[in-house]
């Protein structure tokens, strides 16, 4: 497979990919949280393939409508997110798309969005809201996706927590779409993920995912 560049991380001095048993750079994915609305896949299209593009909600889902796994989720058309705080309370410690590995059992998992986030200050971070853009350089599509995860998701201070986008319902595990370009591009993707918690500053991050689409692990 060829060499994947340096994932590019907006704002966070230092921040790094880790590599899983010497496989691709990690990289990373988002999502809408959407209540119970009908997915209909629309055509897409792609140099390299010919993914079903995501349907695109007309207006912003439900806050936290997508918390529970089974939820609809689609693309939104702006990002929901308004917080103007200006202080630096939160950062983005890793973003992955690939290459992923189940922390309980040390061993790979199905390739999917993961946020890894720490809180920098003296209080404990409440009000999360995550909105990530899916772009495939290949073919110009995008979709954008926005989900305000539950209050039972805080942080306290110092402590680290992490953010999961997929569709299996285990703790800090959020849907997503699995008709959208993550899923059905085989072309490489870039990936840009903005975390808001209330009264810290948004962070983002940017990262790149291989060609080939989406691994299912072993």
């Amino acid at each position: 497979m060829t060499p994947t560049p340096t994932p590019t991380y907006t704002g966070i001095a230092g921040l790094r990919p880790r590599r899983k048993g010497g496989a691709r750079t990690g990289t990373a994915l988002t999502v809408l949280a959407a209540g119970a609305v009908l997915l209909a896949a629309c055509g897409g299209s792609a140099a390299s393939s010919a993914p079903t593009a995501a349907p695109v909600a007309s207006v912003p889902a439900t806050a936290g409508s997508a918390s529970a796994a089974g939820d609809v989720v689609l693309p939104v058309t702006s990002n929901p997110i308004s917080n103007t705080a200006t202080d630096v309370l939160l950062a983005i410690d890793e973003v992955l798309v690939e290459n992923n590995v189940d922390p309980t059992t040390g061993k790979a998992a199905d390739d999917h969005l993961e946020i890894a986030v720490t809180n920098t200050g003296t209080t404990e971070l409440t009000g999360f809201e995550v909105y990530y853009t899916i772009t495939d350089p290949t073919s110009g599509d995008s979709e954008h996706y926005y989900t305000e995860l539950p209050d039972t998701f805080t942080v306290a201070p110092g402590a680290s927590r992490t953010i999961h986008f997929d569709n299996t319902g285990a703790p800090d595990h959020f849907p997503d779409n699995p008709y959208s370009l993550y899923h059905t591009s085989r072309n490489g993707l870039e990936v840009t993920v903005e975390v808001s918690a209330r009264g810290a500053a948004p962070r983002t991050a940017t990262v790149q995912k291989d060609p080939g689409g989406d691994e299912v692990a072993d």
